[in-house]
């Protein structure tokens, strides 16, 4: 299997050598990106769901204190 560039290619036009290198390194870095945020959002909608049992479970305690007081 040969590459389709050459290392003599890449030494004869460095520039656009160093463009393709900068546009897989950017193409790896949204890929890492989106992965993350997707992991993320995972995470906080379950510490959402959790937090929101917490509020409902301390909303209950305080509607029977308040019943207790009176």
């Amino acid at each position: 299997m040969s590459m389709p560039v050459t290392i003599k290619e890449f030494t004869k036009n460095p520039v656009s050598s160093i463009a393709l290198l900068s546009l897989c390194a950017v193409i790896y870095l949204y890929i890492d990106l989106r992965e993350m945020m997707v992991k993320q959002e995972k995470y906080f909608l379950n510490e959402i769901e959790m937090l929101r049992a917490e509020n409902k479970e301390l909303q209950n305690k305080y509607i029977e204190l308040a019943k207790s007081i009176k």
